[in-house]
């Protein structure tokens, strides 16, 4: 089985874009990881979940290899590798994160600064390369 990786591409806010995703996925059920390579975009990024809807919390933590995950929360990593599971990741980083292609589902947010859109591009090629499955989606 291959990975299906889904780019969104031309999000005018791309934090906030990943939380309307990771709502969407935790109402499926799934297991979902976030790989944040960059401390500051991490720190962003839990900050936004806890305020992004004010009638709403998206349950989420920093993960530390050897504490018990829990069913329906967030997983914020540096390095994907580190999750304990294999299903859903959503990618903030610029590259293509470690152990990528073994994830079931990858979701990829792609901002409008010529810098994301480059660094977006490099990341389709990679997934296409390693046999990855690829849509792609506005987020405008």
């Amino acid at each position: 089985m291959s990975c299906q990786v889904s780019f969104y591409s031309d999000a005018a806010e791309p934090l906030h874009f990943a939380c309307r995703l990771l709502r969407r996925a935790l109402a499926a059920g799934r297991p979902v990881g976030v790989c944040a390579p960059d401390e500051a975009l991490a720190r962003r990024l839990d900050a936004l979940l806890w305020s992004f809807e004010p009638a709403e919390f998206l349950p989420h933590r920093r993960w530390q290899a050897g504490l018990e995950p829990r069913s329906g929360e967030v997983l914020i990593v540096p390095d994907a590798a580190q999750l304990p599971h294999r299903a859903l990741l959503l990618n903030l980083g610029e590259e293509v994160p470690a152990e990528a292609l073994n994830f079931e589902r990858v979701l990829e947010v792609v901002g409008r600064e010529e810098s994301q859109v480059h660094a977006g591009r490099q990341r389709y090629r990679i997934y296409q390369r390693g046999g990855a499955r690829l849509d792609h989606f506005s987020a405008a």
